[in-house]
């Protein structure tokens, strides 16, 4: 079972000693990055309300292009997408990588206290049909790999490969659960209400101040994939990358994951190092590797 930050005991702890909680967006500063960025403008179908996200895009004459699906509260200037970025300008490869919504240098028409996966698989969307060119090669991080999933079901014509990095799907479920079974009665009623709780992760503190609510895990409910045996209906090639010390999401669901889907083209990589993360020097050569002998097949990695 996953085990991300607020499922920790700290989280927990914390919820039960507090008696008031603020209700505050949280805005991330992040250090702008060659290449130049670039805004893509997206309206939602339910709503026709506008918003936009914020892009970086490298060109390269080789194919398939490549595009970087972020995870929970993570965006275009991490560790992985920055290096992945590096990767393909030293190799000409196309590669996008962005900011959801509510984070980063996108716009935040949606504050974090409001953002859902609906809007984060939306982004993804728009990204994946109208910034990039063709079948790419698609690399989900974390809640990430979730995200392409779902997409790879609806869009298979645009998904070349997958490449999933520490992979959390179908999280939502049993952490509702957990909330219900840890959390106070008191607690539970004010999130029932929409109520959103403040919770400052100290393992991730550039994350800065996080609103945690029930409705941000009831809305993940319906993006739930199959992972049963060979249910999972993506046919592409798929590569996985999991960290043996990931203390978030357990290396051995990675396994569920291969046996759930379709494809015979699956392969599972462990780093024995790794943490969920995955973004040290070592691992990185790991991810850009995979990356390469994906697209090329037969030539050495290097960052």
């Amino acid at each position: 079972m996953l085990k991300p930050w607020f499922m920790h005991h700290s989280f927990f702890k914390m919820l039960r000693k507090s008696n008031s909680y603020a209700l505050r967006s949280v805005k991330l500063h992040v250090t702008a990055a060659n290449p130049q960025k670039e805004t893509l403008e997206i309206t939602e179908d339910d709503t026709g309300k506008k918003r936009h996200l914020t892009y970086t895009k490298t060109i390269g004459p080789s194919q398939p292009g490549i595009i970087y699906i972020p995870g929970f509260m993570s965006g275009k200037d991490g560790n992985k997408p920055i290096a992945i970025d590096s990767f393909c300008q030293k190799n000409k490869l196309s590669f996008v990588r962005y900011d959801p919504s509510g984070l980063g240098d996108s716009d935040h028409e949606i504050d974090l206290k409001n953002a859902r996966l609906s809007h984060w698989i939306e982004d993804a969307r728009h990204m994946l049909l109208q910034a990039t060119e063709g079948p790419q090669l698609v690399i989900g991080s974390s809640m990430g790999a979730w995200i392409a999933c779902y997409l790879a079901m609806r869009h298979p014509e645009k998904f070349s490969q997958l490449l999933l990095l520490a992979p959390a799907l179908n999280f939502a479920r049993p952490y509702i659960q957990k909330m219900h079974e840890k959390l106070p009665a008191s607690i539970i009623e004010r999130l029932k209400k929409g109520e959103s709780i403040e919770y400052f992760d100290p393992r991730n503190p550039d994350w800065g101040e996080m609103p945690i609510s029930l409705s941000l895990f009831e809305d993940m409910l319906q993006y739930e994939v199959p992972l049963e045996k060979g249910m999972l209906p993506i046919n592409c090639p798929v590569r996985i990358i999991h960290g043996v010390k990931d203390a978030d999401v357990p290396y051995k669901n990675s396994l569920k994951l291969l046996d759930g889907l379709a494809s015979s083209d699956v392969q599972l990589t462990y780093i024995k190092h790794g943490d969920h993360r995955i973004s040290d020097q070592n691992s990185l050569e790991v991810i850009c590797d995979a990356i390469t002998k994906m697209i090329h097949g037969d030539i050495q990695a290097k960052l």
